[in-house]
């Protein structure tokens, strides 16, 4: 029973963490994508220039823009459309990482919890780069079609399309769990949530009772 207590307290710490870390993303959101923005930006033009012409974050949308514009339904070059072809893509489909990894992180009793979460949010930022270029190209290549790989280096279809589902519905809601159990593998709390996953009974008390 002792051992349940470490747990008990975990979760619910997690339950009252959780709406408190997602009002502040949501206040917050647009200046925790940015940086994340800025770096898939900046990639983008360096690798696809001949598509990408530039990017900007507008509120948590990023917003990619093409050498390409349309002219009656057709993809045609910038100079001859009636108007540009451009990408909004929301950041929140993927920064959400953010506050769920935040409520597990600081329901946990950890040491420099301030420097363990920067840690972390630098690696969500990394993973929130890849997941928004796989979006662009996903974009590139449903839009554009044939001109967007016969302009730019893309990779072969199916793997633009396997990349941006693993990125879209599985990184953003695996990462905050893989992180947290990473920087938290030594704790007791883990080990108790471990064994009670697992059906295994703590053989010692806790050393946080």
């Amino acid at each position: 029973m002792m051992a349940d207590r470490p747990r008990a307290r975990f979760l619910v710490w997690v339950f009252l963490l959780l709406p408190a870390s997602f009002l502040v993303w949501h206040a917050l959101a647009s200046l925790l994508s940015a940086p994340a923005v800025y770096l898939a930006g900046e990639i983008l033009e360096l690798w696809l220039p001949r598509l990408i012409e530039s990017y900007a974050l507008q509120g948590t949308t990023m917003v990619a823009a093409t050498q390409f514009g349309d002219l009656n339904g057709a993809v045609v070059s910038l100079a001859d459309a009636d108007y540009q072809i451009a990408f909004n893509q929301d950041t929140r489909l993927l920064s959400y990482s953010i506050p769920f990894f935040a409520a597990l992180h600081f329901a946990s009793s950890l040491d420099n919890p301030m420097e363990r979460f920067g840690r972390a949010l630098v690696v969500m930022w990394l993973l929130m780069v890849f997941g928004l270029i796989c979006i662009t190209l996903k974009n590139l290549m449903v839009t554009l079609g044939d001109v967007a790989f016969s302009q730019g280096a893309l990779p072969p279809p199916a793997l633009i399309a396997l990349l941006y589902q693993f990125n879209v519905l599985m990184i953003p809601a695996l990462a905050p769990l893989c992180l947290w159990a990473w920087e938290c593998r030594d704790s007791q709390t883990v080990r108790s949530l471990v064994d009670a996953a697992t059906g295994k009974s703590a053989q010692e008390p806790s050393p946080e009772d």
